[in-house]
């Protein structure tokens, strides 16, 4: 039985796998292509199988799998417009914050990581008078 994969360019690897149709393979891609801007050019292709296949999933797992990816690329287009809103209420203010990962929410002028990154995400700034997170940092 043929399978199907959903292979994309930009990241030169099968971002998603083992779909059992041409067309459930092109949805998926679209759904792939619409998170990222510029959008990205996956496509379904045949499925090549290599010693790093992921296991077959029921449909319901497929389903699962499909309703994450669409939860995540939703919370992905929401941080990325809270972002830019707060980007632009800043350009508005005249507001140069004169650093390359200045903080959103004070006048921090850059991101001071904890040592070796303790806290992984959720790790606040280091500054004493920030203590932001690395995600409320430009």
């Amino acid at each position: 039985m043929t399978m199907w994969d959903v292979y994309c360019p930009e990241e030169d690897l099968a971002v998603i796998m083992l779909f059992p149709t041409q067309e459930a393979a092109d949805r998926a891609a679209t759904e792939h292509n619409a998170q990222f801007s510029p959008p990205h050019t996956a496509r379904g292709v045949t499925h090549t199988p290599g010693p790093d296949v992921p296991p077959l999933l029921s449909e319901a797992q497929r389903e699962a799998f499909r309703r994450n990816e669409s939860d995540f690329a939703e919370l992905e287009r929401h941080r990325r417009s809270v972002r830019e809103a707060a980007e632009a209420r800043l350009r508005d203010a005249d507001y140069d914050p004169g650093g390359p990962l200045f903080c959103y929410v004070c006048t921090c002028s850059q991101y001071l990581a904890p040592p070796d990154d303790e806290g992984g995400v959720d790790a606040r700034c280091e500054r004493e008078f920030c203590r932001h997170t690395w995600m409320q940092h430009a």
